[in-house]
C-alpha cells in the first residue's frame, strides 16, 4: 500500500505541473577534459605499479523552456566520454521550477549529498582530500576509515534513480529532500525486482542549506540527514548525519565538514565490518588571479574494525588562459589498521584541465 500511496502521489505532482506550450527554449552544450598523471607509494597498495596516466572526460547537455504560466521544464545528461568507458551516462535528469520549487526526477545526486559542505569545498583539485579520482589513491586505501567527511554508499544514495524536491529560497535558506526506491538501481528500465544485497532501499535524504554574505563575507551552511533500510539479510535500518561550513572572503575560502554514518550489521556491500564511521575534514583555499592554491587535512575511524586514517594535500593550480589550467598536487597519509599494520600512503598528481 505505501508504494501504491509514493506512486500515486508522484503521478498527482506531476499532473500539477501540466503547463501550456512552452514560450521560450534554451539547449546548451558544455565539456570538460582533464588529464592526470600520477605517482606514489604505500606500504600496503593493490596496485600493480606506482605510476599512471588517467583521463576524465565529460560532456553536458542542459534543456530548457519556459511555458507561458512561468513554469520552466528541462533536462540534464552528462555524458562519460573516456576510452573504454562501458557506463557512458554519469547524471540525467527532467526537472520542473519554479515559484513552487524544484522537481527533479532521474539519476542525480541525493539531498543529503548536494547539501553537504566539508573541508573538499574549498575547491580542492584531483588527488586531494575527498577526490582521488584517476589518480594512485585509488588503489592506495586498505583500511574501512573513510577518505573524506562523505556518507559511505549506501547510505549516500549517490546517482540512483530518484525523485528531488528543493523548496524556494527564503532568505538563503532552502531544504531538500529526496526518495530513492533501491540505492544500486541508477540506469535504464523499470528498477523493479533488483535483487542485490550491495545498497538500501525505501531511501530519504534531507539536506538543510544557507547561502548568503554580509559585509563582503560569504557564508555557507549545510546540515544532512540519510535514512533507508539495507537490502540484504538482516534487513537492518541505515542512516547517517552530517554538516559542515564554508566561510569565503577576501581570496580565502575556509571550509570543514563532519559526517557519521551507521551502515547496519554488515547488510550493505555484504561487509561484516560495515557497521559505523566518521571523519572530519578541514580545508583552506586561497585565489589571486590565474592563482589557486589549497591545503586541506582529514582524521576519520571506523569503529567496528578499528581502522584510523589521518591524512594531509596541498594543491597548486593556474589558470592558462579562460578554461584551461594545470594542476599539481601532494598527498600524505597513514593509516592505523584494527589488525596492527599501518599503511604509509605518498602520492603526487599533476594535471591539465580543458573546459568549455
Amino acid at each position: 500500500m505505501k508504494n501504491i500511496l509514493m506512486a500515486s502521489s508522484a503521478i498527482v505532482g506531476a499532473a500539477v505541473l501540466v503547463a501550456s506550450p512552452a514560450a521560450a527554449q534554451e539547449l546548451t552544450f558544455s565539456a570538460f577534459q582533464n588529464f592526470t598523471a600520477s605517482a606514489g607509494d604505500a606500504d600496503v597498495d593493490s596496485s600493480d605499479r606506482s605510476f599512471g596516466f588517467a583521463t576524465n572526460t565529460e560532456i553536458h547537455v542542459n534543456a530548457s523552456m519556459m511555458a507561458d504560466n512561468g513554469i520552466t521544464f528541462g533536462f540534464r545528461v552528462e555524458i562519460e566520454a573516456d576510452a573504454g568507458n562501458t557506463n557512458n551516462v554519469d547524471e540525467n535528469t527532467i526537472f520542473a521550477s519554479g515559484g513552487f520549487g524544484k522537481l527533479e526526477f532521474g539519476n542525480n545526486d541525493g539531498a543529503e549529498d548536494s547539501f553537504m559542505i566539508n573541508g573538499s569545498s574549498n575547491g580542492a583539485q584531483f588527488g586531494s582530500m575527498g577526490n582521488p579520482t584517476g589518480t594512485f589513491l585509488t588503489t592506495a586505501f586498505q583500511g574501512q576509515a573513510r577518505t573524506s567527511s562523505d556518507f559511505r554508499g549506501g547510505v549516500d544514495s549517490s546517482d540512483a534513480t530518484k525523485i528531488t524536491y528543493t523548496t524556494p529560497n527564503f532568505n538563503g535558506f532552502s531544504v531538500g529532500l529526496s526518495y530513492t526506491p533501491d540505492t544500486e538501481f541508477d540506469g535504464g528500465g523499470t528498477g523493479f525486482n533488483e535483487n542485490n544485497e550491495e545498497g538500501a532501499h525505501d531511501h530519504f535524504g534531507l539536506g538543510i542549506g544557507y547561502d548568503g554574505e554580509f559585509n563582503g563575507v560569504g557564508l555557507e551552511l549545510g546540515i544532512v540527514g540519510s535514512y533507508g533500510t539495507a537490502d540484504g539479510e538482516p534487513e537492518d535500518d541505515v542512516y547517517g548525519i552530517g554538516g559542515g561550513i564554508a566561510i569565503s572572503f577576501g581570496g580565502f575560502t575556509i571550509a570543514t565538514g563532519i559526517a557519521w554514518d551507521d551502515m547496519g550489521d554488515g547488510t550493505v556491500g555484504n561487509d561484516d565490518d560495515t557497521g559505523t564511521g566518521w571523519g572530519w575534514d578541514g580545508g583552506i583555499g586561497y585565489a589571486a588571479g590565474p592563482w589557486e592554491f589549497t591545503v586541506n587535512a582529514l582524521y576519520s575511524e571506523h569503529n567496528d574494525t578499528d581502522d584510523e586514517l589521518m591524512a594531509a594535500s596541498a594543491g597548486a593550480a593556474y589558470n592558462l588562459a579562460p578554461g584551461v589550467s594545470v594542476f599539481v598536487t601532494g598527498y600524505a597519509g597513514e593509516e592505523d589498521l584494527g589488525t596492527g599494520d599501518e599503511n604509509e600512503i605518498l602520492a603526487v598528481t599533476s594535471g591539465l584541465r580543458v573546459s568549455f
